[in-house]
């Protein structure tokens, strides 16, 4: 079975948001903005099955987080995650069809 690991860090999703979204703010200012937030910041590891099963790990607490807590962003790249795996594997039977 296949498994695909994609890491998800909450801050650094923000922090692109924020580098992309401006850019006349420099790298020091949106990390201080982000620190200032004061905030714990998901740290989360997908681990993406091939016969569509899903684990989450919490990287704080190394404890299992069940799909149904997610929410926010990470639940967010959950989706788009998901999304670009069904896809891939839909081109992959394409390509093997043709």
């Amino acid at each position: 079975m296949k498994v695909t690991i994609v890491r998800f860090i909450e801050r650094d999703y923000y922090k692109n948001v924020m580098l992309t979204g401006s850019e006349a703010m420099p790298d020091v200012r949106i990390d201080k903005i982000l620190d200032v937030a004061g905030q714990t910041w998901a740290d989360l590891t997908f681990k993406f099955n091939d016969n569509g099963s899903v684990t989450i790990i919490d990287n704080h607490t190394d404890q299992q987080v069940p799909l149904a807590h997610l929410k926010g962003v990470a639940y967010d790249f959950y989706v788009k995650q998901r999304i670009r795996l069904i896809r891939a594997n839909l081109q992959a039977k394409i390509l093997q069809t043709a």
